[in-house]
């Protein structure tokens, strides 16, 4: 989020990670995130936005009981150094 905050840009796996984490861990109306979004995104695209975070909030027909990221296991997997999450979140790893 400070990233996005920053420069109004974040990578869509980002994005992903951050709507799956306010919409399953923080329980928060995903109509609320994607709007956020929309508000800061440079590159924002009304179908990429809102479709993301429809799917994940599991708005339609989805195979899959949830649709909710490890956050940890994909921090670990795209940043094994931690370089992207010192800078942005602002702790070690």
């Amino acid at each position: 989020m400070r990233e996005l905050a920053a420069t109004g840009y974040t990578s869509n796996r980002a994005r992903q990670n951050l709507a799956s984490y306010w919409i399953h861990n923080l329980q928060q109306p995903w109509r609320i995130g994607a709007a956020y979004f929309e508000s800061q995104l440079l590159d924002y695209d009304p179908a990429a936005n809102w479709g993301n975070w429809a799917y994940l909030a599991q708005c339609g027909n989805d195979p899959r009981p949830i649709r909710q990221f490890n956050t940890l296991k994909q921090a670990e997997t795209y940043d094994p150094d931690g370089s992207y999450r010192r800078k942005w979140a602002g702790y070690n790893v």
